[in-house]
């Protein structure tokens, strides 16, 4: 007996299995040629260089100023900062605008129309995350911390260029939640860990922004989630790491290179010592401060408030020192 023809079989069997086949390079065709007219999620990761930065040995051994921020809003002023390769961005209170310089020449090259006004976004702390949203993007993800009493939340924004002008288009809400209502933070702010992919969400543990004694400044450690999720908790009971360090007045701004955060404190008073300008490098890995510069203005004559540090991608610090001016901070680190 003739044996039948295993592929003819198969055909008549699965008519529409090898219908659908057969159409894929058409329907792949059609969404590569679609993807212009809609967005779809990609995971472009940025893997720019390491900071030159080196852990303990570092110095700082100057600030001088480069350039000045355009102040577009009689209301409110410019707080978060970050930098992303050779663009250094600078956020709103109330998120009203962000500004986009080119660190090359200091010049404003584009103004991000927002589109919102709310004034429980202070937006103290920013920063750029690896993932894009979409390959057409020119900039990975903000994160914006809203650093407000009662409302924890971070706001996830994809800044989208049409045209000339670029818009921020809010893509997740991460939310701090705590279980034990004694164990909530206040003002506080999230700082990403690029090397080990680390969120770390802290604030501080009275309800009040002043340094003492027995207020300190709480931090939690967390993944960062997929944001592709809108909404995400991040539930303070699932912390991978939790600790306390001595507080400052008013945290500020920072960034985080190789497990080290470096923050702006308090504000430009030249006669308060808890309100003149400050800096701290903190290991996260070992909870400790390494580096503390308790007073700015005297060490390197410029009585402001730093606003943030924030670090592009050939290892220039800067700071936005309110009102209006924009610093580099000049260290060295020993080999």
């Amino acid at each position: 007996m003739k044996k039948p023809n295993k592929f003819l079989s198969f055909f008549t069997k699965y008519p529409v299995i090898i219908s659908l086949v057969l159409l894929i390079p058409t329907t792949a065709s059609f969404f590569s040629a679609m993807s212009g007219a809609f967005d779809f999620h990609y995971n472009y990761l940025y893997e720019g260089e390491s900071l030159d930065i080196d852990d303990e040995t570092f110095e700082l051994t100057g600030i001088k100023k480069v350039g000045n921020v355009t102040q577009l809003s009689s209301n409110f002023s410019y707080q978060g900062g970050a930098c992303y390769q050779n663009y250094y961005v600078v956020c709103c209170d109330a998120f009203e605008s962000i500004l986009i310089y080119d660190t090359t020449n200091m010049k404003l090259v584009n103004t991000v129309n927002t589109g919102y006004n709310m004034p429980t976004w202070h937006c103290n702390q920013i920063f750029f995350g690896k993932d894009f949203y979409s390959s057409r993007d020119k900039f990975p993800l903000l994160y914006v911390s809203m650093e407000h009493e009662t409302v924890h939340s971070i706001m996830v924004f994809r800044l989208m260029k049409l045209g000339d002008a670029y818009y921020a288009k809010e893509v997740q809400q991460l939310e701090l939640y705590f279980e034990d209502e004694q164990d909530t933070v206040y003002f506080p702010n999230a700082y990403y860990d690029y090397d080990e992919e680390y969120i770390y969400y802290g604030g501080y543990t009275e309800k009040s922004y002043m340094k003492s004694d027995s207020n300190k400044l709480k931090f939690y450690t967390f993944n960062l989630p997929d944001y592709r999720l809108e909404y995400f908790t991040l539930d303070t009971a699932e912390s991978l790491d939790t600790f306390e360090l001595p507080s400052e007045t008013a945290t500020q701004g920072g960034f985080i290179s190789h497990s080290h955060l470096y923050q702006t404190f308090s504000f430009g008073s030249e006669t308060d010592p808890l309100k003149t300008p400050k800096m701290r490098v903190v290991d996260l890995k070992e909870h400790k401060i390494i580096k503390d510069y308790q007073n700015l203005g005297k060490d390197f004559g410029v009585y402001e408030e730093f606003e943030h540090v924030a670090i592009n991608y050939d290892g220039k610090m800067y700071s936005l020192g309110n009102p209006f001016n924009i610093y580099e901070f000049e260290f060295k680190a020993d080999e």
